[in-house]
């Protein structure tokens, strides 16, 4: 007999959430059946999008029955809280990044959603980007040899729209709601990724972080070294407002017999692979990432297979983030070993 369809529910109703229904449209093993936000204008209409009860809390929504699953996009500082909720009310859970602002308190809710058999999933869509996954088969193979020097690069040209209007910032521009600026909420993504396709971690982290045009409390400009427990170097550098930048989202990775160059996931350059003594132009498939993501959340919670990102990742990506704010606040390299 067919699997009835995995009943989502969604608390907040943003552009990620669009996304969700987006792509959901296309997944039968899916049906959006509840919509919460505290924008009841935005929930209203996300719930006509999507034909699902609008419900007038994370409360409500959690103890409608015909919800087995969640999906929580909220502001940075009411991911833990809100996925400790749905959690306790026995559903599956897919959130969006960075999960928690600290990593014991990831590690805490992974362990409570282990502890009840249920599902925890961390939306780290760059997993299932072509060229991530094109990277992670190389690296396996030995393609370029051990990585030796790695450049990650975070380049952005933000509208400063982005923090909200003048005189009524949005949350994005609070270091207590956000947790921090673009090292938290784009970096985060590219440092899941290096490890995600090099299956090494960060062990120490030396960085600088500073504010330059954003009009809020956190960083808009990163510079930082990494060393991985492999004894590669991590160049990074971030900015949120760089005049111009335009698919400046890369990584470049130079192991002991090659290179490899990873282009902006979601723009249209190749992966570009220096081995043999030749560069080569490999064109990769861009498929949909969040909709793979989503697909592979339902197969975990339908057919018990390990999540794509859980919260040890969440936890792992936070460390390194925290270590260079603490780094950069303290003038001082951070010891990550333990």
């Amino acid at each position: 007999m067919k699997a009835a369809p995995i009943g989502l529910g969604v608390i907040g109703c943003g552009w990620a959430a669009s996304e969700i229904a987006r792509v959901g449209v296309d997944l039968p093993q899916l049906r959006i059946v509840a919509a919460m936000d505290v924008d009841t204008a935005r929930a209203a209409a996300f719930g006509q999008q999507t034909h699902a009860a609008v419900h007038a809390s994370v409360e409500a929504l959690l103890a409608d029955p015909s919800v087995t699953a969640c999906y929580i996009g909220l502001p940075h500082a009411l991911l833990a809280p809100t996925v400790e909720k749905a959690l306790a009310a026995g559903k599956h859970v897919l959130c969006e990044k960075p999960l928690a602002l600290e990593a014991a308190e990831a590690r805490r809710l992974g362990t409570i959603a282990d502890a009840k058999g249920l599902k925890l999933c961390v939306f780290y869509e760059l997993r299932r980007a072509g060229t991530v996954t094109l990277a992670r088969r190389l690296l396996s193979e030995g393609a370029i040899g051990e990585p030796r020097l790695i450049r990650i690069r975070t380049v952005i040209d933000k509208k400063l729209s982005y923090w909200g209007p003048s005189g009524a910032l949005n949350w994005r521009a609070s270091k207590a709601q956000a947790g921090g600026g673009v090292l938290m909420m784009n970096t985060v993504h590219q440092l899941d990724t290096l490890r995600y396709i090099t299956g090494l971690e960060v062990t120490r982290v030396a960085g600088e972080v500073d504010t330059f045009t954003a009009p809020g409390e956190v960083e808009d400009a990163v510079s930082a070294t990494l060393r991985l427990s492999n004894g590669a170097l991590v160049s990074l550098t971030a900015a949120a407002h760089s005049p111009g930048a335009l698919g400046e989202e890369t990584i470049e990775i130079d192991g002991m017999r090659g290179r490899l160059d990873l282009p902006d996931p979601f723009g249209e350059g190749p992966v570009r692979l220096y081995r043999n003594g030749v560069w080569e132009t490999l064109e990769v498939p861009r498929p949909d990432s969040h909709a793979l993501m989503l697909a592979d959340f339902l197969a975990a919670v339908v057919d018990g297979r390990d999540v794509p990102a859980g919260a040890a990742d969440a936890a792992a990506a936070l460390k390194i983030v925290n270590g260079i704010y603490r780094s950069a606040a303290e003038g001082r390299t951070i010891s990550l070993a333990r």
